[in-house]
């Protein structure tokens, strides 16, 4: 679908959130924008925001920017998530070693996913919310992480955490506190509720 033909429209190039939107039959165009994120969020670092007022700072940019692409009356979704383990941010890891430095630290630990999502009009934002689901990876052995690396490869590196719970990174938890659709990066039930009270879903 056109992003500039449609009435809502998803500021992500995420396969997976435009997945859950698909499977709830949420009708939608996906318009991807070229944020600076990285400069955004050394802005949050210096102002001292938490990671999840991080998540929610991007999710606004990445909405705002859209709106300003797109017609006037255009309803946008913004969204963001940072892998939160106690305060530290974790980025897409460079290469496979670096994933697995990142797994190593995960490992038998509980980690949050900071998961923001917004929805805008006319520059301006009509609603938010941020989901914090908590994960705790397992204790799993080298042998198990070498062929999970190896499987995996190079997909890995286009995932913070090196891992992808809707593949075989479901392998490497031990548990998961949260919606399931909030781990994916889109809370949906609660988006879904304010596309209705905007007219956008039949209520």
């Amino acid at each position: 679908m056109d992003a500039k033909a449609s009435s809502l429209v998803l500021a992500s190039g995420s396969a997976a959130r435009r997945a859950l939107l698909e499977g709830c039959m949420v009708e939608h165009a996906c318009h991807p924008v070229a944020l600076d994120e990285e400069s955004l969020r050394l802005a949050c670092q210096a102002r001292g925001d938490t990671l999840g007022a991080t998540a929610l700072a991007l999710a606004e940019a990445k909405a705002e920017m859209a709106c300003s692409e797109l017609p006037v009356g255009t309803w946008v979704i913004g969204a963001d998530q940072i892998l939160d383990l106690d305060g530290e941010a974790f980025s897409k890891p460079v290469d496979r070693a670096h994933a697995r430095m990142q797994l190593q630290r995960l490992r038998g630990r509980s980690h949050i996913l900071q998961t923001a999502v917004v929805l805008y009009r006319n520059g301006k934002k009509v609603w938010d919310e941020l989901a914090a689901p908590r994960l705790t990876m397992r204790q799993f052995s080298e042998e198990f992480l070498d062929h999970y690396l190896e499987r995996e490869g190079d997909s890995l590196l286009g995932c913070v955490g090196a891992y992808r719970l809707e593949g075989m990174g479901a392998q490497l938890f031990e548990a998961v506190d949260g919606a399931h659709d909030a781990v994916l990066g889109l809370p949906r039930l609660g988006l879904m509720r304010a596309l209705r009270q905007a007219g956008v879903l039949m209520d």
